[in-house]
């Protein structure tokens, strides 16, 4: 292993109370995915919040593209470079967005490669995002590990060729979801695992 991708929303950055917003945002983009249509995470955002008669909708948008870091996070991140590892970001944001996210949480200096779903024109769990990405390191998806805190997102990962580990956060893994090749209740718990290899 070479390098080691974290997903952005929900692994890296925290979102708090909008994490149920979030997740009715992926699962439209999913839907739309399934369709062949691509909206960028924003848009698919604020219908979930207007689904869900959220007051505020505007404010919310704005706090998504702000998340802090969960606070095992950077140093999950320097414990795998000093490991020798690169350390990457694959977002189903855009990657300017992922960008500007990250810089906001006070991580964008860490990590060298950001790519975003809209650079691949499908969101993840589709494996274009994924390919893109590996692309960009410059490797081979056998050299690259995803580090996800969402099932679907070891799962698409796994699909696509890469190794994978699954930040549990008290939740179980789907017994269709292969077994990632690291396990940990937190960030730390992961890379602490993956430094090891």
């Amino acid at each position: 292993m070479r390098a080691v991708l974290f997903d952005l929303n929900g692994t890296l950055l925290d979102p708090g109370d909008l994490a149920p917003a979030l997740a009715d945002a992926l699962h439209l983009a999913h839907a739309d995915g399934l369709t062949g249509t691509y909206r960028r995470l924003p848009e698919y955002l604020r219908a979930a919040l207007e689904a869900r008669d959220a007051e505020g909708i505007d404010a919310a948008v704005e706090r998504a593209a702000r998340m802090p870091a969960f606070g095992d996070a950077e140093a999950a991140v320097r414990t795998l470079l000093d490991a020798g590892l690169r350390c990457g970001v694959l977002t189903n944001s855009a990657a300017a967005a992922g960008r500007a996210a990250l810089d906001a949480a006070g991580l964008g200096d860490v990590l060298d490669v950001v790519a975003g779903s809209d650079e691949a024109g499908a969101h993840k769990p589709d494996p274009r995002p994924y390919r893109l990405a590996v692309e960009r390191l410059g490797l081979h998806a056998d050299e690259v590990c995803l580090v996800a805190a969402h099932w679907w997102d070891v799962l698409g990962a796994a699909r696509a060729g890469l190794r994978t580990g699954w930040v549990a956060r008290g939740r179980r893994l789907p017994s269709t979801v292969p077994e990632p090749g690291a396990r940990g209740e937190d960030l730390a718990g992961v890379a602490a695992a993956l430094a090891g290899r």
